[in-house]
This record gives C-alpha cells, sequence and structure tokens, in this order.
C-alpha cells in the first residue's frame, strides 16, 4: 500500500503542473443538475456531462437532439432529421425512461415519451446541456432512470446574432436571438424556423420556435416558449400507413428567489406546461383514423437550503401538481401529485464529498413511492478522482400506456408503476497536456417494466408489465481542450441487457445500442477557416420474425462542418450528414435519409 502510494504521489508531482490548467476549470465549473442546488463538477458524486455553448456553435449540429447524439451512452432514436420526432433512451433504459428538464422545469409529456423530444427552445437560445447518469429520482421524481438531460438556456441580453441555411431535399432554415439589458431589467428573444420537402414520400416537415426570457431584479425570471410541428409520419407507429402528425408545446415558467434570513436560501418556481397533438394515422381514411390530444401539466415547488458550519449544506423541499388530458382517443383523464424532498451534502477534509438524498412522491392514481439515493467521491491525488453513487428510481406510465388504441396498438388501463435500483463507480483522471480520461461501470435493476407485446404480427400491439430486466455497461471518454476554442473528444459506451424471457414480439425493451461509439473534434485550419467532424458507430439490435428472434445492425455516421470566419463575428460554413451515404434505421421500419448537404451563414454575438 505504501508503494503504491508512492507512486501516485510521483504521478501526481510529475503532471501537477501540466494538468492544473484542465483540472481547476473542471473542479470549478458549477453545475446545476447533480444536486437540489447548484454545486462546483469537482465535488459532484455522479457522471456528468456537460456540453457547452462553444461546442454547439462549432459542431454540425442544430437541435438539442444532435446536440446529445455528443454523449455516447444516450442512444438518440429519430423517426425524422432536424429533432421532427426523437426518442432518447440513456444507458439502455426505454424512451419513456430519460427525464428532460428545461431550465430544471419538467419536460416530459403525460400522454406519451414520444413527445418529450418536442423541446420548445430555440437552440440559438442553448447555453448548455447537462446530462446527469443513473437514477435521478431522489432529485426530479418520476421518469428518471437512465438519466436526466436539462437544458440550460441563455437568460443574458446581448448582441444579436442570427444563423440563415438551406440545402438538399428542400431543406431552409432560419433562427436568431436579439436582446437587452435595461438597470433592473434583462429582455432575451429568440426564434427559429424550418422545412423541408422530405427524402421520401410522407417525410415531409415544418417547425417553428419562439422563446422569450425575462429577469427582473436580482431574483426574478420569467420564461414563455413555444413549439410547432407538421410533419409526415410515413410508418412512425407501425401499420404501414401514410400518417401525419402536427404537435405544438407551450411552456410558462417563472422563479423567484424570496429570502435570504438566518442562513436559509429561499427559492420558489411554478409552471404551466400544454401539449397538442393531432395525429392521422392513414391519410388515405382519416375520418377512421383521426385523434387529437391536448395534455396540461400545472407544478409549484418551494425549496430551502442552508450551509451547515463550512463543511455541509442542506436542502429540504417540497413540490405539487397534476397532469390532464382531453383526447378523442384516450378520453378525459387527470393524474394529481405532491412530493417532498431533502439532501444532505457533506464535505469530509479538503477531499471527500459524501451526499444523501430521498425524494417522497405520492400520486392519486399510483400510491406512494420513496427515492433514496447516496453518493461519494473522494480526490486520492490531485490528479484522480474517485465517485460511487447508488439510488432508486420510479417511472409512473402514460396515458398512452394505458388508454390509447388504433388499429395497430392496443393499451390496458390496468398496467402500474416501473421500478429500479440502480448505482455506478468511476475515476476521473488528469494526464498531461490537459487530457481528462473517465471510466464508469454502472448497473440497473428494473421491475415491472412496461412493454408493448404481441405473439403475432397479425395482432396489436399491448401494453404490460411483463418485465424484470437488468442492465449493465461501462462507459469510457478522453476530453482535451485545445487553444482557440478547438478540442477533441471520444466516448464508448457497451451495455449488456438481460430481460426476463416472453414468447412474444417485443416493441421497444429490446430494440436497444449495446455498443456505441462517438468521437467529435474541432480544430483550425489555414485561412481563418475552421474544420469540425462528428463520427457516431452503434450496433443495434432487435427483434424480428415469428418466433422472435434476435438481430444485429451496425452502421457508421459522419457528419461535418467546414466553416471560415469571414470577419469577427461573421462566418460562411458548408455541412455534410451522413457523408458514408448509409442505410440504416434508428426506429424499426422508419427509414433515414441517405447524405445531404447545406450551406449556411452565420452572425455570431
Amino acid at each position: 500500500m505504501k508503494r503504491g502510494a508512492n507512486v501516485l504521489t510521483l504521478g501526481a508531482l510529475l503532471f501537477g503542473s501540466a494538468a492544473s490548467a484542465a483540472q481547476d476549470p473542471y473542479r470549478q465549473t458549477v453545475v446545476v443538475t447533480a444536486a437540489t442546488v447548484p454545486v462546483e463538477l469537482g465535488s459532484v458524486t455522479r457522471t456528468v456531462t456537460v456540453i457547452t455553448r462553444d461546442q454547439i456553435e462549432q459542431l454540425p449540429v442544430h437541435t438539442v437532439a444532435d446536440v446529445l447524439r455528443l454523449a455516447a451512452s444516450i442512444d438518440v432514436r429519430a423517426r425524422g432529421v432536424r429533432g421532427v420526432q426523437t426518442d432518447f433512451a440513456v444507458r439502455g433504459a426505454s424512451f419513456g425512461q430519460m427525464l428532460v428538464l428545461v431550465d430544471g422545469v419538467r419536460l416530459n409529456d403525460a400522454q406519451s415519451g414520444h413527445h418529450n423530444g418536442d423541446i420548445p427552445v430555440p437552440l440559438e437560445s442553448v447555453d448548455r446541456i447537462e446530462v446527469l447518469y443513473g437514477a435521478g429520482s431522489s432529485l426530479f421524481g418520476a421518469d428518471a432512470f437512465g438519466g436526466t438531460v436539462n437544458v440550460i438556456t441563455r437568460h443574458a441580453g446581448g448582441a444579436p446574432s442570427l444563423t440563415l441555411q438551406g440545402g438538399s431535399f428542400g431543406y431552409a432554415a432560419g433562427s436568431g436571438e436579439i436582446g437587452f439589458e435595461r438597470p433592473g431589467l434583462t429582455e432575451t428573444l429568440s426564434a427559429s424556423a424550418d422545412r423541408s420537402s422530405g427524402f421520401m414520400y410522407d417525410r415531409d416537415f415544418k417547425t417553428a420556435a419562439l422563446r422569450s426570457r425575462t429577469t427582473i431584479g436580482n431574483g426574478t425570471g420569467l420564461s414563455v416558449a413555444y413549439l410547432w410541428k407538421e410533419f409526415g409520419a410515413n410508418n412512425f407507429y407501425g401499420g404501414n400507413a401514410p400518417s401525419r402528425e402536427w404537435t405544438n408545446q407551450t411552456l410558462i415558467a417563472a422563479d423567484r428567489r424570496i429570502a435570504v434570513a438566518r442562513g436559509w436560501a429561499l427559492d420558489a418556481d411554478a409552471s404551466y406546461r400544454t401539449h397538442g397533438d393531432h395525429f392521422i394515422f392513414n391519410q388515405l381514411n382519416p375520418a377512421l383514423s383521426n385523434n387529437t390530444h391536448r395534455t396540461h401539466a400545472v407544478l409549484g415547488s418551494l425549496r430551502a437550503s442552508t450551509r451547515v458550519r463550512e463543511s455541509a449544506t442542506f436542502t429540504v423541499g417540497g413540490e405539487g401538481g397534476g397532469d390532464w388530458i382531453r383526447s378523442t382517443n384516450l378520453g378525459d383523464h387527470s393524474v394529481s401529485r405532491v412530493s417532498a424532498y431533502g439532501e444532505w451534502r457533506q464535505r469530509v477534509g479538503a477531499r471527500t464529498q459524501l451526499d444523501a438524498a430521498v425524494r417522497v412522491d405520492r400520486y392519486s392514481e399510483f400510491g406512494t413511492s420513496a427515492s433514496p439515493s447516496i453518493g461519494a467521491s473522494a480526490w486520492v491525488t490531485p490528479l484522480l478522482r474517485l465517485r460511487s453513487s447508488a439510488g432508486r428510481a420510479f417511472r409512473v406510465p402514460t396515458f398512452t400506456e394505458r388508454f390509447y388504441s388504433d388499429p395497430a396498438n392496443l393499451a390496458r388501463p390496468e398496467v402500474g408503476p416501473e421500478t429500479a435500483w440502480a448505482g455506478e463507480g468511476g475515476a476521473d483522471l488528469f494526464l498531461n497536456r490537459g487530457w481528462l480520461l473517465q471510466a464508469t461501470v454502472f448497473g440497473r435493476a428494473d421491475r415491472d417494466v412496461i412493454d408493448w407485446l404481441r405473439a403475432t404480427t397479425a395482432e396489436r400491439w399491448r401494453t404490460y408489465n411483463i418485465r424484470d430486466v437488468a442492465t449493465r455497461g461501462v462507459e469510457l471518454s478522453a476530453r482535451k481542450s485545445l487553444p482557440r476554442g478547438s478540442f477533441l473528444q471520444a466516448e464508448y459506451t457497451a451495455l449488456d441487457i438481460d430481460a426476463t424471457a416472453v414468447n412474444q414480439l417485443s416493441k421497444y425493451l429490446l430494440d436497444y445500442a449495446p455498443r456505441t461509439f462517438v468521437a467529435a473534434a474541432s480544430a483550425p485550419l489555414p485561412g481563418r477557416f475552421r474544420v469540425a467532424p462528428r463520427l457516431e458507430y452503434r450496433r443495434r439490435r432487435r427483434q424480428i420474425g415469428t418466433p422472435p428472434r434476435p438481430a444485429t445492425s451496425d452502421y457508421v455516421l459522419l457528419d461535418a462542418r467546414v466553416s471560415r470566419i469571414l470577419a469577427s463575428n461573421y462566418e460562411l460554413y458548408i455541412e455534410g450528414t451522413n457523408l458514408f451515404d448509409r442505410q440504416y434505421q434508428e426506429i424499426a421500419n422508419v427509414p433515414m435519409p441517405g447524405a445531404a448537404m447545406s450551406v449556411g451563414f452565420a452572425i455570431r454575438r
């Protein structure tokens, strides 16, 4: 043991001065998703990925869904390009088992997890995206099985920005942001719109988004956001029908720092969200397959936090709200809930961090669920940090999983909540020349998992709490920041899912990516040029045939952006997507487009 300690100490002395420049920003970066209050990244006991504004501006990405492809452990499964409709899955969890937040406000839709990708925020207004991996129900409640994604927007006014783009398949897009600051008042307004005639029949789309953020004084904020989409949904949900869908989402959120008294900081938040979904299953016979759904969600919360001596913080809070739906297919239903939670964070010495949290959620339809978690991290040397955590998660079924019916699907109202226990352990290592290497092993045990099943292809898919699922995996990543905003990063995720065997076809659960590799970079070239590629490899596994049998497919996607700075804030660029022109499907029987090109012009603020 003594010899090992000497080796670690010698390594710290050899590499300490070279790594300190990368280590210090890492330790001091403040994240808001890993705890009930903002904390420094170097003290977090969980695996967290932060995708910055600089990365977003340099890479060939245009929606939040595009950005999330930079994280290998997030399986971004699109039915259409540019975020038209996208499912997110983290660490092998299903698309409904990932929680999506915007500035900490829940976005998961009670109708269907397919709408969790309807994020009413133009990419122009995104400051960064934080991804918290693993069970997050002790912090955020339902749905945080595999992980939590928090889209954090820019709050400060400033110089205007504008982006225009056009390309293959009749694609045209524009986005921009403008803001101003006055004494005691800051306003930011952003908007985006795009369209495409589609790469095949019934795959055209139009989208538009608008967002306003107003900050009053130092303690009050109000945001209003709206998203509208229309798209061809050819075979999106099975049945081999030419479908069409219109969705829209409005999100209104307010936050207020109430007071700081006797060492306590008090924060209040309130939000209202409504989502509309008009779906025609078969455009050739719309009278028999015309569905209209409207969900509403309200939520209010109060949180109090205090520092206990100099080494600990304690946070306690409560929430209350509900979801309801008015639907021509699902009927009229509602669910209400109340929640209470507490978190303790304790620093032990200068190098060790401990935390523990528990949350209790009470649902009118599903009873009570308690979600504890615990974590620890320690800097064993100035260059090496170890971390571990464990917790419980739960998810309540959506209205679609309980009440939906169409020619291809028939839900069962008796399905109930899913639960899971999850844990992870990992290490962060800082090497010479600013490299950060990270490794994590994780596991999750799910119970009563909901799946859509059918015995033959002639039958309709039906919902059952039929699965117990064990997931385990490993995540490896390497990152390096370079001068002039350049960077290199690579991530690899391998996972294995062991699900209780059933003698039926599975629609979602056994469709996952057991191997994923993602690499991205941005580097300057002579003549004020810059190149930014993104490479993605996935091995995808799904069931086919009757009786069901496993099948795999492998594909590699290459996107790239080459830009030239014309002046200090002006940029001309060309982008290519799927440059290898691969034929692939992220959702079974929903083909994705081949190679495409576009050109654009941007004014950056």
